[in-house]
Parts: C-alpha cells; sequence; structure tokens
C-alpha cells in the first residue's frame, strides 16, 4: 500500500464579471475599441509597460514598446550594445549575454550564482563608477531591468526582473580591457533562469544551468503561475473556457509588438476572441492597462472580420483598485483560482 499526492488546481470562477463580487458596472459612449475609459495616460506612457518575468523580448520588442518601431537600421545609438536608457524614461534595459559572447564580439564574464541568488553583471569595456549611468544606478534614478540570453544566435532575451546593487568594483580586467563589475540582486533570479535554461536545449555548463535541487525554498509566484498557465493550458477543455473556446494556434504567450500575452483563445464559432493574462505581481492598473494593449493588438491584427474582443485578468484574489478598473471596462472580466490539494489512496 502506498499514498500519491495528487494536485488539483480549480479556478473558482465565482467572481467573474466583477459584478458579481461588489463592483457595478458602467456603460459609457466614451469607451474606445477595446473597451478602455480614462486610461489614455497608461497606455501611452513610455514608463508604464510592465515587462513579464520568464518571457522572451528581442532587442525590437523592447523598442517597439518604448518608441513604437522597431531598432532602425542605421543611428541605433545604443539599442545594440550591452545596456541602454529609452528616451524620456527612467529604466535601463540590460542586455545580458551569460556564458556567450554577444553579437559585437564582446565577451564578458556574466554570471549567476544560485548560492547567493545574485548575478555578476560587466559594464562595456572602460566603463566605471563615476559614469553618469552608474551614478544615477547608485542614487536609484535608474532602474535597472535585466534581460538574459545563453545562446547568441537567439534573438530573443528572458526578462530576470529588476534589479538591487549590492556592491561593485572598478578596474576588473576582462577580455575587452577593464571595466566596471557590479554583482546585483535579482527576485526570483533562480527559479526563472532554471525554468528557461530547462526548456531549452543548449551546451551552456553547469555552472550557468541552475539544477532544480538547488532549490529548496517554498515555490515562488513565478513558478505558481507559470504552473498555473500550464494547467490551464493541458486542461483546457475541464475549465469554465472550455465549452465555448479553444485555445488558438500558438495561443499560449503569444507575441504582440506590447510583448508576449499568456493565452489567446478563440470562439468555436470564430465570432470572438478572448486574452487570457495572469495578474502575477503586477499591479491592478498595470494589469488592467496590459490587457488593454493586447485586446487592441488582437483587434487590429486578427479581428479582421468584426469579431469581438474581451478580456479575462486571472489572480488569486481581487483588490479594491481592480475592482473600479474593471467596473468601467466593459470588456474585461476578473476570475478568481484556487489551489487545492488532495490525498488519494492507490491500491497496488
Amino acid at each position: 500500500m502506498c499514498c500519491r499526492l495528487s494536485v488539483s488546481l480549480v479556478p473558482d470562477i465565482v467572481s467573474a464579471g466583477l459584478s458579481r463580487c461588489g463592483a457595478t458596472r458602467r456603460n459609457s459612449g466614451s469607451a474606445n475599441h477595446d473597451g478602455g475609459i480614462g486610461l489614455s495616460a497608461e497606455l501611452n506612457s513610455p514608463q508604464s509597460f510592465s515587462f513579464k518575468r520568464g518571457s522572451e523580448y528581442s532587442r525590437n520588442d523592447i523598442h517597439v514598446l518604448y518608441h513604437g518601431k522597431p531598432v532602425p537600421r542605421v543611428g541605433t545609438g545604443n539599442w545594440m550594445t550591452g545596456y541602454v536608457k529609452p528616451t524620456g524614461t527612467n529604466d535601463l534595459i540590460i542586455f545580458m549575454n551569460i556564458g556567450v559572447p554577444g553579437t559585437t564580439g564582446h565577451d564578458f564574464e556574466n554570471k549567476f550564482d544560485p548560492d547567493t541568488n545574485t548575478i555578476i553583471w560587466y559594464g562595456k569595456p572602460n566603463s566605471k563608477s563615476k559614469q553618469p549611468t552608474f551614478k544615477k544606478l547608485f542614487s536609484k534614478e535608474l532602474i535597472p531591468h535585466f534581460f538574459a540570453r545563453w545562446d547568441s544566435s537567439n534573438t530573443k532575451f528572458v526578462y530576470l526582473g529588476t534589479g538591487s546593487i549590492v556592491n561593485f568594483q572598478d578596474g576588473v580586467q576582462t577580455k575587452q580591457g577593464p571595466a566596471i563589475r557590479l554583482i546585483i540582486t535579482c527576485e526570483e533570479a533562480k527559479e526563472i533562469l532554471n525554468y528557461s535554461v530547462s526548456h531549452v536545449e543548449t551546451d551552456i555548463n553547469e555552472e550557468i544551468l541552475i539544477a532544480s535541487n538547488n532549490i529548496k525554498e517554498s515555490p515562488s509566484s513565478f513558478l505558481l503561475e507559470k504552473h498555473l498557465e500550464s494547467y490551464i493550458e493541458e486542461f483546457w477543455d475541464e475549465t469554465v473556457f472550455g465549452k465555448d473556446f479553444d485555445i488558438y494556434e500558438n495561443g499560449r504567450q503569444f507575441p504582440t509588438d506590447t510583448g508576449p500575452l499568456d493565452l489567446l483563445a478563440q470562439k468555436k464559432d470564430k465570432s470572438e476572441f478572448l486574452v487570457l493574462e495572469l495578474k502575477r505581481d503586477k499591479t491592478s492598473d498595470v494589469a488592467v492597462a496590459q490587457t488593454l494593449r493586447y485586446m487592441g493588438y488582437i483587434k487590429k491584427k486578427l479581428a479582421t472580420n468584426n469579431e469581438k474582443v474581451k478580456g479575462c485578468i486571472i489572480g488569486t484574489q481581487e483588490d479594491r483598485n481592480l475592482v473600479n478598473a474593471i467596473s468601467m471596462v466593459p470588456n474585461i472580466d476578473f476570475y478568481r483560482y484556487n489551489i487545492n490539494f488532495s490525498l488519494s489512496r492507490v491500491d497496488l
């Protein structure tokens, strides 16, 4: 006799439509084509975008998000280098190659230390702490966003999140000459790298690949949300959506010009698209604005026969800000999910 642990993850749909959990929808003739009201500043601000940890972005993807177009063929500025500050923002976008040379031929010993959960990152050749970029990093005037890859032939980088500088050293000798070396903490980088590396074929060494047995902490929000995303996809027919919708072709992490959306579905009669977005650790305002962006893209690119486009935000709980925001957006619903564990005895 033995016992096996079975995991049952069941989305709780009691709050679908938000009006069922305390919010009253308001209709207004001023709504835009995808249901957005009063969010124009949020949608248009270059600093409002929230990257998804664990998702992949190319340089072009990120440039489009900030500037509405891909990196130009000429006059690219710093966009093809190791880091760049998008115009009009306080963000520093850091493109980090781990264990491989970059496309420019620069080869720095960027590493991730799983024991301390820190990133070892080198600046450009001849970079120093007295330079304006690093002064602003130290004073927290700039927010560093870390994107990593371990295959220089891949144009996509995995987003690790924002980081905090622990220590730095000037004049460290590299293959390209002296450069500043920084040690940075990045929340949940271990889980993201472990998940991302384990899902691709790569020859990177064990120093870069964080073995799953190194992760001894409780599952992070990133891993829980990734498992939820996988669960919804795998057991789609058993969810509340499965009766009327099918997952769109390549609908998981479906690419848009504002980043990948979590899941895209289409009604079985082809009359409607459904954008599903996991709230993760995003603020309510960002979750709603991001969902609207995806809906707008689907409306423009896929709903060419006047199909409806609706959105669905999935999270563990709704808060007052989310309730207030969605109550003004008639085409977005909120679904709450619960995670339940059950034990069943197996006779062998």
